[in-house]
């Protein structure tokens, strides 16, 4: 998946012609690549997942990828674990978000249950990914009843569904909604624009979609303007600017402050 956009790459590099766009697209698809291959991670939008894991006897378990958006189904041996609804009953809970852009794997507690000693005897089924759910929002009242969505925390990257206030799903089209539908489609520039039917202005609306964090995508970005300009230096070192004034440029794989926000989004854990 790509982690920025052609737009807002040429607007960090300052390119206002299409001479170099195969190249910077080319980029764009090399560095988000090798972003997540660091990261040790398949995807950071919302995906499902289901882990096989082996039992070793205890009542804690932390989950592969994160941040977790919700557990389908944890089943041990032939046996289902039910989400534990309060303080005291038996169950699983989930350990919520840290606060941080990043997050930190969440872990699994288990009460009353044990993850019982076995080969790949465990199997989890859950959603994870960096999402926005329910943004509350209103159709415009006067056409094209299209919006934006707000984004706080990164830019726009993948449609998860459109419902009304009472929890009735929309349906995502391709052209022309009509009532109960709508259309996304990206700006290019870190934003999707949601348009609705004029049957539904002025209806409350919830939105969810997954986002690529802020600084994550700013670190993609100076990786990709490194690369960028590499082309014009390439093995270089140093370079003579006239007189005794010379320029020096590092040739690390990862430069140091990519590789400080990269490592915070990183899998360290040996799972």
């Amino acid at each position: 998946m790509a982690l920025t956009t052609l737009n807002t790459v040429k607007a960090w590099l300052n390119v206002n012609t299409t001479t170099d766009d195969l190249l910077l697209t080319r980029l764009i698809t090399q560095i988000s690549g090798a972003t997540l291959n660091y990261l040790a991670r398949p995807a950071i939008t919302q995906e499902t997942y289901t882990e096989l894991r082996d039992g070793v006897g205890n009542n804690r378990l932390v989950l592969r990828n994160w941040p977790v958006i919700s557990i389908t189904s944890l089943t041990v041996g032939s046996q289902t674990i039910p989400q534990a609804t309060t303080l005291t009953s038996s169950g699983y809970t989930l350990a919520t978000w840290d606060g941080t852009s990043a997050g930190l794997p969440q872990e699994i507690t288990l009460r009353g249950y044990q993850f019982c000693r076995g080969r790949s005897n465990i199997q989890i089924v859950y959603q994870a990914g960096y999402v926005i759910q329910n943004e509350p929002q209103t159709v415009p009242s006067t056409t094209p009843y299209s919006l934006n969505v707000d984004a706080p925390y990164g830019s726009w990257a993948q449609d998860e569904g459109v419902t009304y206030t009472n929890g009735t799903p929309l349906t995502a089209v391709t052209s022309s909604p009509t009532v109960g539908q709508y259309t996304v489609t990206s700006d290019g520039a870190g934003n999707a624009i949601y348009t609705f039917s004029s049957s539904d202005s002025g209806e409350g609306i919830l939105i969810s979609y997954s986002f690529t964090p802020a600084d994550l995508e700013q670190a993609v970005l100076e990786w990709i303007g490194e690369r960028y300009k590499y082309k014009d230096r390439i093995g270089q070192t140093t370079r003579g600017l006239g007189g005794s004034e010379t320029a020096g440029y590092s040739l690390k794989g990862i430069p140091d402050y990519i590789q400080v926000v990269f490592d915070s989004y990183r899998k360290f854990l040996p799972l």
